[in-house]
């Protein structure tokens, strides 16, 4: 074999890994479309979406699993203040002697966290330690989607470029 083929392999061998092998793991918010807002590495198997009711006006937070296949269950719902949206029928209730109440045991599985983003309810996520507001990664009055995924370098590269 010639050196000049050797070399082209080996070039070919690269950009192939740039664009098929995944080599981060994380947090992706994109649009509904798939276009990337911002891109978080995760090292926790949880994510903790927040926000601030819309009508009651107190905190909310709902807490997801990462299951092996990037999909979300349902862990637990964190409110203080029963209203519109509140699970009543489902789960197991909790009320803790700070005021809030704790849902467990709800059976939901999804893709991805979807809500449309409104500067007014404060939404974030966090991995337990660190809380990273929205309103920082994402256009205000915009869908959002929250989901774990893998990405390759490539991938990496075009969310860091177009933030």
């Amino acid at each position: 074999m010639s050196k000049k083929v050797i070399y082209t392999t080996v070039i070919l061998l690269i950009a192939a890994g740039i664009y098929l092998i995944p080599v981060q793991s994380g947090i992706l918010l994109t649009n509904l479309e798939g276009k990337p807002y911002h891109f978080f590495p995760w090292e926790e198997r949880t994510v903790t979406v927040g926000w601030r009711h819309s009508v009651e006006l107190t905190p909310w937070q709902e807490t997801y699993q990462i299951n092996r296949d990037n999909t979300l269950s349902f862990a637990e719902t964190l409110y203080q203040s029963y209203g519109a949206g509140t699970p009543d029928t489902e789960g197991s209730v909790e009320f803790l002697s700070d005021g809030f109440v704790r849902v467990t045991g709800i059976q939901r599985n999804i893709p991805f966290y979807s809500l449309y983003y409104v500067p007014i309810s404060n939404y974030s996520i966090t991995d337990g330690t660190t809380i990273y507001p929205l309103k920082n990664y994402v256009p205000d009055y915009n869908h959002v989607r929250i989901q774990y995924d893998s990405i390759t370098i490539f991938d990496w590269l075009r969310i860091k470029l177009n933030t």
